[in-house]
């Protein structure tokens, strides 16, 4: 259980375990870091989390799958088994140095106080919300560096105390023949900072998204869509270590330009640092 007095906007101290995992971690500088799937077996993930894990070996990072149907096993061979509702002990986010949440499904809009209206339901996986909502939520107050990738930017800002729009055109692409359009990053921001460009074309497979009013508080616009300017397409935390969430898919690296590949390095730079 976590401490009563962590807020999602808030960090919680780090435990012994957790600073001796960190330890750990910096002096073989190769960080252990949680990607989330839908799914746990072989096939789902040559299917839809290979470019997430294939990523992170290429960059020195050490990825364990956590999905809601099977345990996520770290190096070490300690697992960590999934409830009736999907949902894995909050303990495994002390042994990681960082947690992806990656794209997906839609999020079941009963998460953010609103009915279904333009989410579709086939497309929902509701053990999936329960696992990685209270993921989100215990990596925000643990302060572990937490990146979220188009579904998983999505349920970064649900968690965050923030909602969705849950259906709009003309950004999803299959992923056979993606199209890509340009997001301006704001000034000051830490992905403008990161990327070291002032606009980046990115690729796009959404059908919902964050706009201002639904943007959640303590989380801050990073960065919006062009030509739909109202489209908010980078989240980060000013209040935490490294908090990011896009709405595109830059683990697919080999269909974007250099700049996505400094995010990763960022990203893994912050979970090597380790908690104080």
């Amino acid at each position: 259980m976590l401490n009563a007095g962590c807020a999602a906007h808030f960090a919680c101290p780090a435990g012994p375990e957790r600073q001796y995992t960190r330890l750990k971690s910096l002096m073989t500088s190769l960080p252990v870091i949680g990607v989330t799937s839908r799914r746990g077996d072989a096939e789902w993930i040559a299917e839809n989390t290979v470019h997430y894990l294939n990523t992170l070996r290429e960059l020195g990072a050490t990825p364990v799958v956590i999905a809601p149907d099977r345990p996520a096993v770290l190096p070490d061979g300690t697992a960590f088994t999934p409830d009736a509702q999907g949902r894995v002990d909050g303990a495994l986010l002390d042994r990681l140095d960082g947690l992806i949440l990656a794209g997906g499904g839609d999020v079941h809009p009963r998460y953010f106080g609103a009915e279904l209206n333009g989410a579709n339901p086939d497309a929902i996986d509701l053990k999936r919300d329960e696992l990685e909502l209270g993921l989100a939520r215990r990596a925000l107050a643990l302060d572990l560096p937490l990146f979220g990738i188009c579904r998983g930017f999505q349920v970064m800002n649900v968690a965050a105390g923030g909602g969705m729009v849950q259906d709009f055109g003309g950004h999803r692409s299959p992923k056979e023949a993606p199209f890509f359009h340009d997001v301006v990053l704001r000034p000051g921001s830490r992905i403008r900072a990161i990327a070291g460009v002032e606009t980046l074309s990115v690729n796009t497979y959404h059908h919902q998204g964050v706009d201002g009013e639904t943007l959640a508080p303590g989380l801050v616009n990073g960065g919006a869509a062009r030509p739909d300017a109202w489209l908010i397409e980078a989240i980060e935390s000013p209040n935490h270590r490294w908090v990011m969430g896009v709405q595109w898919h830059p683990e697919r690296l080999f269909e974007l330009p250099a700049p996505h590949r400094r995010l990763w390095e960022s990203f893994l730079d912050a979970s090597r640092s380790g908690a104080g």
